[in-house]
């Protein structure tokens, strides 16, 4: 957990009362990473290799599925803070909702792809904007993978527990009342988060910084 800490920290940033880290903690675990890692080789090698069709497309599709929601949580929080450093007044911060939606549109967009032949050929057309080289194949099996989801919404639940990047130094500059309110409901110890609130509402950076220490011990 240390290791992982540390490397959140060299990727994200410092992150607490004063200073904002990047929006991306939910992607700099070993589970999300390691999708990642499975869907780069599973593209870049064994695509083109000896293995089986069924065995590559089916890694896609539990690492892309699991991994997606998360990623696109990511970009959109990334693009938010940048808006957010510019003074505008978005929260660019995980959210329960946020992670809702972006899993219910992967079911609904992977639904649509591997079963319905004319949304399927205009999302790959859509994708194919970015990377040029997709290619989707229909077949109602590989809806199956939506099984995952579940997966990803736990996941997702634990990294809000733990307190979401940024949402301190947020809550600060927009003198957010109850702001960790996720984090309580996601499994974070009430009388930490009640500490969180109080420090922050009174300005008392030095303990708010600790609690979120706590969260994330």
């Amino acid at each position: 957990m240390a290791m992982w800490s540390r490397v959140r920290r060299l990727l994200a940033g410092a992150d607490g009362a004063t200073r904002a880290g990047l929006p991306l903690a939910e992607l700099l675990a070993p589970v999300p990473l390691g999708a990642l890692l499975v869907l780069a080789v599973n593209d870049w090698w064994l695509k083109s290799s000896h293995a089986p069709r069924w065995l590559t497309g089916k890694l896609s599709d539990l690492a892309g599925i699991f991994v997606f929601p998360l990623v696109a949580t990511a970009a959109c929080d990334l693009l938010l803070w940048a808006a957010w450093r510019l003074g505008a007044p978005v929260d660019f911060t995980l959210r329960r909702w946020k992670l809702g939606v972006a899993v219910a549109l992967t079911a609904i967009g992977f639904a649509v792809l591997k079963l319905w032949p004319d949304g399927s050929d205009f999302l790959v057309r859509a994708m194919r904007l970015v990377a040029p080289r997709t290619h989707v194949a229909l077949d109602p099996t590989d809806v199956a993978a939506l099984a995952t989801l579940p997966l990803t919404w736990w996941y997702g639940r634990r990294v809000l527990a733990r307190g979401a990047y940024g949402r301190a130094a947020w809550a600060l500059r927009r003198r957010a009342t109850a702001p960790f309110a996720d984090a309580a409901a996601c499994g974070a110890p009430a009388e930490v988060v009640a500490t969180l609130h109080a420090a922050l509402a009174a300005a008392d950076l030095a303990t708010a910084d600790a609690a979120l220490a706590r969260l994330r011990a």
